[in-house]
């Protein structure tokens, strides 16, 4: 069953915050995805999370990103990532590329290393053009 009036009050706490953390490209942090229509991805537990790899900074408080899966497909809308330094492996949602607000930032999990964002922009060019 969908959660839209929980996730409606989540996200005007969000629009009403005051400050955005500071990001940038390269950045998995958790954000707060929200309670989403039809087939788009949902963030989890109260507060509408998932891990968000950051593709493009359009300035502080907007950007354009891939939102992360626990679950791994074989095929080219999924991009397995694994950060080094926390031992932590995620499969980017390749088909779910969106702009969000930076409002929508939680917590910095870690980097994706230089040369696996390479591949990873690669992929979701091929998946999405």
């Amino acid at each position: 069953m969908k959660k839209f009036l929980e996730w409606i009050k989540i996200k005007e706490l969000l629009h009403y915050k005051k400050q955005s953390p500071s990001f940038e490209e390269r950045d998995v942090w958790w954000a707060n995805i929200g309670e989403n229509i039809g087939h788009e991805e949902n963030g989890k537990d109260s507060n509408f999370i998932r891990p968000f790899v950051i593709i493009k900074k359009f300035n502080k408080e907007l950007l354009f990103g891939i939102p992360c899966s626990s679950v791994d497909k074989e095929n080219k809308y999924y991009f397995k990532i694994k950060i080094e330094t926390i031992n932590f492996e995620t499969s980017a949602l390749l088909s779910q590329a969106k702009t969000i607000s930076s409002k929508r930032l939680v917590r910095k999990i870690d980097k994706v290393g230089s040369g696996s964002f390479i591949k990873l922009k690669t992929a979701l060019h091929k998946a999405v053009f």
